[in-house]
């Protein structure tokens, strides 16, 4: 029956025929079998929290990073009485409440990072808070201070549970107002498009070093589509693996990024093991990665069940952007300079396929922060 409705043709179905191995078939049941569970578990999920973001900016909306925030609570208009309630990091400039934080519980959270401060109110708690907050936050080691706000947080159980504040900084003071710019695409949302100007970029960048060199035809054809291919194990990770070790990254990122690192390990030390890499080994390789994604797919799902599950906000913990980003592109270069040695050691020395790596990667860099400037921030 599959054959005559042409299931046998599919990769999936194939690999649950008898053709494929015991072990994979019996793997794949036990996934799918988690998978059901996760499926059923996810209806008795509990509702998401009410909770704040308050995102700092200039007067020109470029991100202000914060030492430390204050989050005080006023009974009154004036805030005659104003009430330490959190407080993330240490608030040492005149004009910060020195009082300790009257909210002690776990499950409510005030945490900063970068430009960036998350509040999570306790879905049960005996103490009402407000009606009106205030902020006090040390920038440049001085303190300033918000006018009283009235946050518009609802029940849990009600479907709006959020509010995203725009903290707008000057010199003397504070501005709180309601976040009225349009969200910020995801990561995954750009994946596309960013990995298709990476590609262009530095094809182009590679083919006119390479024609420099006055290489022959032959060569130039099998490096451009070895560094086509390097790119599809080198993106995901420069991508995905170094943002998600920024702070407020959901886990499930960070389970993708750890995938896509592991496929970028094992491709490339296969790809580096050939000797010579001729265009019909490349497409061996290439179809063995492309085999292998509905493979990575599963596990993904997986690694998000148990690592993800329950997860509604991410937690501050993090590596800031002027960390991961130089190190995603140190990643690029060194990984990618050493794989295109290996495929076309007999023209280019380890120095040269430095140079061109570093050449290629340096190209894609500064037309994707032109073209994409804010991608250093996206979450």
């Amino acid at each position: 029956m599959s054959r005559i409705l042409g299931l046998d043709k599919w990769p999936l179905c194939w690999l649950l025929s008898l053709r494929s191995p015991g072990w994979f078939r019996y793997g794949l049941g036990a996934i799918a079998v988690v998978l059901l569970f996760a499926t059923t578990a996810a209806a008795n999920a509990p509702a998401p929290p009410a909770y704040a973001w308050f995102r700092f900016t200039d007067a020109h909306a470029q991100p202000i990073a914060v030492q430390s925030v204050q989050l005080v609570e006023c009974q009154t208009t004036t805030c005659e009485q104003p009430v330490l309630l959190l407080q993330s990091g240490t608030c040492s400039a005149s004009g910060c409440l020195q009082a300790a934080p009257a909210l002690q519980s776990p499950s409510n959270r005030f945490e900063c990072a970068e430009n960036t401060c998350l509040y999570v109110e306790a879905f049960m708690s005996d103490r009402k808070t407000g009606p009106y907050f205030k902020l006090i936050a040390q920038i440049a080691g001085r303190s300033r201070a918000s006018q009283r706000v009235r946050l518009s947080l609802k029940s849990p159980l009600e479907s709006n549970t959020s509010e995203n504040l725009r903290v707008t900084v000057s010199d003397h003071d504070l501005t709180i107002a309601p976040d009225t710019s349009a969200p910020q695409p995801t990561r995954l949302e750009l994946f596309w498009l960013a990995f298709a100007l990476t590609e262009i970029t530095e094809m182009a960048v590679a083919a006119l070093v390479l024609w420099q060199m006055k290489v022959d035809r032959p060569f130039l054809t099998r490096m451009l589509a070895a560094i086509a291919f390097i790119n599809l194990l080198t993106f995901p990770v420069v991508w995905f693996f170094f943002p998600s070790l920024q702070p407020f990254q959901y886990r499930s990122l960070r389970v993708v990024g750890a995938l896509s690192l592991a496929v970028a390990i094992g491709f490339g030390a296969l790809l580096s093991r050939r000797s010579p890499v001729t265009l019909k080994s490349l497409g061996k390789i290439f179809g063995g990665w492309l085999l292998t994604l509905p493979l990575v797919f599963i596990l993904g799902g997986v690694g998000m069940l148990f690592f993800a599950y329950g997860e509604w906000l991410p937690a501050a913990a993090g590596l800031t952007a002027r960390i991961t980003l130089p190190a995603s592109e140190i990643f690029a270069v060194v990984v990618e300079a050493w794989l295109i040695h290996r495929v076309g050691q007999t023209v280019l020395s380890l120095p040269r396929a430095g140079l061109l790596s570093l050449c290629i990667n340096a190209a894609s860099l500064i037309l994707g922060l032109v073209l994409l400037p804010a991608v250093q921030h996206i979450g």
